[in-house]
Formats: C-alpha cells, sequence, structure tokens
C-alpha cells in the first residue's frame, strides 16, 4: 500500500447531485425565498438579504477514528454566513389573476435568478483549521418557457452553482482539512407537444452537465480535485396521460454518457471511467381522494463503466401525499435508484423519506425533513478496472461495501411582516458503514444549529 494512498481523501459523491449543503433553506424554495415582489410593467422582482450565524460540528465530514482506531475529533465550526438575492420573472399567476386588466396566455415565461453565499469560519477549540473554507459560493439561474400552454412548447434554461463545501453527498476521509470548490453547470433544452389542452404530453430534453473542481488540491499528497471533472449528455424523454382530471400514467426513459476530462486514469487514487448509463420508469400519478396523492412509478436502470464494476437493477418510487390543507402538506415516500459515485463507479440506493410543512396563520412556517437510506457501493477499483487492495469492511466475494445514511432537518421561521423573518435551523446527518480504505474510514457524523434573519421582497 502507497503511503499516500493512506491519506487519501476520498470521494462517495452523487455524480449529478445538484444544491450546496451550506445554501440557507429558503434559498432552495422559491415559496420560500420570494415575498410579494415589485411589479415593474409585465416584470415582478424579488430581491432578498439574510443572515445566519451558527455551529458545525464536522467542517470536513471526516470520521472520529482512522482504521487503525486511533480516535481524533473532527474539526468543528463557529459559522457566519450572509446570503444577497435577487429574481426576475413574468408575472406570476396570483398577479395575473389580481390584476384588473384581462391577461392573455403569454407567448413567453421567463424567470432568472442570483443567490450569493459569503462563508466565514472560526475554530471554537482550534481543532483543524476550518478558515480555509471561508470564500464565496452561490447559484444563477435563467429559464424561458416559450408557447406555454400550447400544443407545441419549448423551453431553454441554465442553473449555474458553486459550493465551498463539499456537503453531505461528498464523503471526506480523515486527515483532510481543505475541501475542493466544486462548480457544477446544467444547461437545458426542451422540446412538448401537448395537444388536447394538455391530455396527452410528450417532452423531450437534453441537458449538458459540467462538473469542475477550482482547485487542484494538495499534488504532494496525490488529491488532485481536477481528475474528477467530467462532462455529461442527459437525453430525456417523458410522456404523460391524464386519463382522469387529476391523474396520469407517465413514462421517463434517459440516457446519460459521461466523460472524465483526465481520461479518469491520473492524479487519483481510484479508477474513475467513463460511463453511459440507461434508465426508464412507468407509473401512475394523481389523486386517490381530495386530499390523498400517490405516485408509483417502477423501472429498470444500468450502468455500463468502462471499467470497474457495474449494476443493473430494478429502480422505482412510491409516494403518498396528504394535502391537509392549503397551509399544510406530508409527503412519505420509498426511492430506488442508482447514481454515479467517485468511488466503486455507483451506489445503489434505497432511501424513505418524509416531509412536513405547515404554515401557521401565515405567520409561523415549521418545516420538517428526514430520511433513512441502505447504499450499496461497487467494489474500488484500480485504474486498470481490477480490484484496488487495501479496502476493508467490503464484502470478500463481490469486493462491494455498504452504508446507512440517515439525515434530518428542522427549520422554522416567524415571519413579522411580509418581507422580515427570523429563523432557526437544526440539521443533523450521519453516514454508518465499516468500509475503509487504508486508513481512511467513511463513515461520519454530523450537526448543525444555525440561528438567522432575512428581508425577502
Amino acid at each position: 500500500m502507497k503511503r499516500s494512498l493512506c491519506a487519501a481523501l476520498f470521494f462517495g459523491a452523487v455524480l449529478g447531485a445538484s444544491g450546496s449543503a451550506s445554501a440557507q433553506v429558503w434559498l432552495s424554495d422559491r415559496s420560500l425565498a420570494e415575498g410579494r415582489g415589485i411589479r415593474t410593467g409585465n416584470f415582478e422582482l424579488h430581491p432578498g438579504i439574510g443572515a445566519e450565524f451558527g455551529y458545525d460540528s464536522n467542517a470536513f465530514y471526516q470520521s472520529a477514528a482512522d482504521a487503525a482506531g486511533v480516535s481524533r475529533t473532527p474539526p468543528s465550526a463557529l459559522r457566519l454566513r450572509i446570503t444577497p438575492s435577487f429574481s426576475v420573472s413574468t408575472l406570476g399567476a396570483q398577479r395575473l389573476r389580481n390584476s384588473s386588466t384581462t391577461a392573455s396566455q403569454p407567448t413567453v415565461n421567463f424567470r432568472a435568478g442570483l443567490g450569493l453565499g459569503v462563508h466565514l469560519f472560526f475554530s471554537p477549540d482550534g481543532v483543524g483549521n476550518p478558515s480555509t473554507l471561508n470564500g464565496v459560493d452561490g447559484t444563477a439561474s435563467i429559464r424561458a418557457d416559450f408557447f406555454p400552454g400550447r400544443t407545441w412548447q419549448f423551453s431553454i434554461g441554465d442553473e449555474f452553482q458553486r459550493s465551498i463545501q463539499a456537503g453531505s453527498e461528498v464523503l471526506l476521509a480523515d486527515r483532510s482539512t481543505t475541501s475542493p470548490t466544486r462548480n457544477f453547470n446544467t444547461a437545458t433544452l426542451e422540446l412538448a407537444y401537448a395537444p388536447g389542452r394538455g391530455t396527452f404530453e410528450f417532452r423531450l430534453g437534453y441537458n449538458f452537465i459540467a462538473n469542475i473542481f477550482d482547485n487542484p488540491g494538495n499534488l504532494a499528497d496525490g488529491r488532485n480535485y481536477s481528475s474528477l471533472n467530467y462532462l455529461s449528455h442527459d437525453i430525456t424523454a417523458r410522456v404523460r396521460w391524464r386519463f382522469l382530471p387529476k391523474t396520469a400514467v407517465l413514462f421517463d426513459a434517459g440516457v446519460t454518457p459521461t466523460s472524465y476530462l483526465s481520461s479518469g486514469t491520473g492524479g487519483w487514487y481510484t479508477g474513475l471511467f467513463d460511463s453511459t448509463p440507461i434508465r426508464a420508469r412507468v407509473g401512475l400519478n394523481g389523486l386517490i381522494t381530495e386530499k390523498i396523492a400517490l405516485l408509483a412509478m417502477v423501472g429498470y436502470q444500468a450502468t455500463f463503466f468502462s471499467g470497474g464494476d457495474n449494476a443493473d437493477t430494478v429502480i422505482g418510487q412510491a409516494e403518498l401525499r396528504w394535502i391537509i390543507s392549503d397551509l399544510a402538506n406530508f409527503r412519505v415516500g420509498f426511492q430506488r435508484d442508482i447514481q454515479n459515485s467517485f468511488i466503486g463507479n455507483f451506489v445503489t440506493r434505497n432511501r424513505g423519506y418524509l416531509t412536513y410543512q405547515h404554515s401557521f396563520d401565515r405567520r409561523f412556517l415549521l418545516q420538517l425533513d428526514g430520511s433513512v437510506g441502505y447504499q450499496e457501493y461497487g467494489y474500488v477499483a484500480q485504474a486498470s478496472g481490477a480490484r484496488l487492495a487495501g479496502v476493508t469492511g467490503s464484502d470478500s466475494v463481490s469486493g462491494r461495501f455498504s452504508a446507512v445514511r440517515a439525515e434530518g432537518s428542522i427549520f422554522g421561521e416567524y415571519r413579522f411582516t411580509e418581507v422580515f423573518g427570523m429563523n432557526l435551523t437544526f440539521a443533523a446527518s450521519s453516514n454508518i458503514t465499516d468500509a475503509a480504505v487504508g486508513l481512511n474510514r467513511l463513515d461520519f457524523t454530523r450537526f448543525s444549529a444555525f440561528l438567522g434573519a432575512r428581508l425577502a421582497w
């Protein structure tokens, strides 16, 4: 075993994942991010700014011990984050309904948004160096939907996300006290055919995905993050046939050729291989009663990596939605799928989840999210595709390893006025596994708590 391998930093990442773990809750939910807005002509503007201060128990998602059993304290951090945001869009449905003039069906619906996050990390106990995470991240998006509600529709858009912290979907192992800055961009084209007022709908889409890391890492230790840069071409087809007013048969399928820019062989500890995953599902989505809705999908997915391990299996999703009232709803479901991973090629996810959201008198908003999943990773490979030695906690025959992932969050906000509110966020996550590569264990536990305030017009 090479010495550098024993000091490795490994990623157990979902390649197509989007969103920053450091983003504030309201920036990821339009209904929370936007207030009443400012109307100017046929557009509405939504400026806003928020600030939070809190505690992060494990800023680098480290294990509390190495594979040899030597314990240590993962670096924690006090954190300040400030998030200005701005969005502009054509008039929404509420403003159109409240307008004194009769509005015709628009030719185009347009939306653009920008959100920044300024992050400052402070060490409360002198362990590690969380200040290396100080920086600016954010999101930017733009989308135009042409001829909405017509027989032929066309959409074009782009979404960019920049993250200074790896987040719960990237497992950072052991001795690293730095985190790569990740840039994730998705450009979208979509064509839709929807005759008969949307009773039947067919959508053909194309997404060009680029995943690029800013910093190359510590080349002396072999941590070359640029080896993880990749491009994907995601081609999708979706069909919806509404056979009842609020119930439809669904079909979706896709293929996502993915290529590493460094050919997947240089500057990283494990093999990184190009792939052409395919997937297809069919199912039903609609109301069972006036208050209960069901989504049920089942299908097949296969990975087709050029080297290392591969998977093909049944996938699906089942979800019940309880529409308690206009101000409250509850969802519970189960999802099984395959996601690409930087370690072991893929991860097969079996995940149960629930979400509860309730607005009390439109003043106090409470949102609860939780999930528990069993995840199975492919065997860790060398650049040649052969199994990598020194992997513990894996199956002796297949070489695959598993993990239990548990995550939960509580968000509460009291809105003093339509534009000002104060909020409190608690979040916890844990990756439970015996797997280790060299001395690097892939388990971690993390919790955080933040108190914040925001202005949102």
